[in-house]
């Protein structure tokens, strides 16, 4: 069976007229939200997924992070219409086998679908005109450290040094010094610019921290 989670009905039957070109005798299942594709892969073990990014209030990744490790078999083929390198590095991070850009021709999804079905990863060659276009909020993220992510995002929800401090179990002059460094970093002049920062960035925080957690996994299992 292959898989196809994307939440506009067109963009679905558009891209699983294109798999029938490479899949005629595979069954194509759609669906819209996260939770229908999850159903669906529990109801037949999926061979290939393909994954719109961006899902309304939704991400793929929500998906990618259920289903790659319970399905590890299963071939993943991110595609979006955005480029940040921050999405492409977490995606590369999570082990998806394919990330393929919404305007790409279909003779290069064809071409991945080839490569992937071959062992290998395939991502759309436009991804590397751009991937050293950083945003300034990007840059500020990936000066962070694990524990200043913890603490910027703690920030974010309003909490004074006390509190993050007991979140976290450090003394509040660690937190301190936390706060400090993450300002400086961020050109931030004072705690409710850095919340603010915090705040507009979620996405990108969750990602770095994320990514985090996935490098310090393959750390563990290779000791």
């Amino acid at each position: 069976m292959v898989l196809i989670l994307d939440d506009h009905p067109i963009a679905r039957q558009g891209l699983a007229s294109l798999i029938e070109l490479h899949f005629s005798q595979k069954e194509i299942a759609q669906a819209g939200t996260v939770r229908e594709a999850k159903e669906q892969v529990q109801k037949e073990n999926a061979e290939v997924a393909f994954i719109d990014l961006n899902l309304g209030v939704e991400s793929g990744f929500d998906f990618l992070e259920w289903a790659l490790p319970k399905y590890p078999q299963m071939k993943t083929f991110l595609i979006t219409s955005c480029s940040r390198k921050s999405d492409f590095e977490y995606a590369k991070r999570l082990g998806v086998d394919a990330y393929v850009l919404k305007d790409a021709f279909v003779d290069e999804i064809l071409y991945g679908l080839t490569v992937v079905q071959r062992g290998g990863k395939f991502y759309s060659p436009a991804l590397f005109d751009t991937q050293e276009q950083l945003s300034q909020d990007e840059r500020c993220v990936q000066q962070l450290t694990n524990r200043e992510l913890d603490v910027l995002m703690l920030l974010g929800q309003g909490l004074c040094n006390e509190k993050i401090s007991k979140q976290l179990y450090i003394s509040e002059g660690t937190t301190k010094k936390y706060v400090a460094g993450i300002m400086e970093k961020l050109n931030a002049t004072n705690r409710v610019e850095a919340a603010l920062f915090a705040n507009k960035n979620t996405f990108l925080l969750q990602r770095a921290y994320q990514s985090a957690l996935l490098e310090n996994r393959r750390k563990e299992r290779v000791v």
